[in-house]
């Protein structure tokens, strides 16, 4: 088990227990407790945990955390979906890569290629994407969400009006059959809307978490999406009868 692996299965036991033991998991993950405390220094640093004596805590003093623990929390799932994505992207296109960490994800696997133009308003996208000479990015701008390093509001709508793309990818905080396809934050989820209106085709990466969660904003109707990749399908989801019924193409990076 790598790294990333480990931190994973850190913070599922913070999720369930919200505290850990070092000697715990240094017998549950077959590692040296070194190797353990090393893990929650990392994560203590990010500002996702608190070490505490002969172990760790969530800290959840600052909302800043939850986007650097969603980086890491499903990682091998998010990086499936992305693989997946990239077959959709030919040289010469022009892209939008939307708020979210699968779509950081996707865009890692996009700093390889060349000639392919960029729109986002995600600074972790935009430093992924940077050191590619061969990738234009375009940045509308607009206010700082500190807690998710992204850009959002009037300002990024109105220079977003003029801005047309070949694929639009979204990410979300929900899929379910009666809301569609939803996100948490307002200001985000505006942006979101007016990139789903200039995009030829739109295209959800969702891990199967996302399936029959709804959240408090209204990203899109399932009329508006064409493609939904996700990591693997769940015959018991009433979300993919809902997606069929709607001519969205569902896809499996399994």
């Amino acid at each position: 088990m790598n790294s990333t692996e480990r931190k994973e299965y850190i913070l599922d036991s913070l999720d369930t227990n919200r505290s850990v033991r070092i000697n715990e998991l240094s017998k549950n993950l077959k590692v040296t407790r070194e190797t353990i405390r090393k893990d929650l220094y990392t994560l203590e640093k990010e500002g996702i945990i608190k070490k505490v004596h002969g172990g760790a805590v969530l800290d959840n003093q600052t909302g800043e955390t939850d986007y650097e623990k969603r980086k890491i929390e499903r990682w091998h799932a998010k990086e499936k979906i992305a693989k997946a994505a990239i077959h959709y992207i030919e040289e010469g296109d022009s892209i939008y890569l939307d708020y979210g960490t699968t779509t950081l994800a996707l865009a890692k696997e996009i700093s390889q290629l060349k000639n392919i133009t960029v729109v986002t308003n995600t600074i972790p996208i935009i430093n992924t994407l940077l050191k590619n000479d061969a990738i234009d990015i375009i940045i509308p701008g607009g206010m700082l969400r500190n807690n998710e390093s992204s850009l959002f509001g009037q300002f990024a709508l109105n220079n977003m009006c003029e801005i047309y793309v070949n694929l639009g990818f979204f990410g979300c905080s929900g899929i379910e059959s009666r809301a569609g396809i939803t996100s948490h934050h307002m200001g985000e989820v505006q942006v979101s809307k007016q990139m789903i209106q200039q995009s030829q085709t739109n295209i959800v990466l969702a891990d199967q978490s996302k399936f029959g969660n709804m959240a408090f904003n209204r990203t899109a109707s399932f009329d508006e999406i064409d493609i939904v990749i996700t990591d693997c399908l769940s015959d018991e989801a009433r979300e993919n009868d809902a997606l069929a019924e709607h001519g969205i193409e569902l896809i499996s990076a399994e």
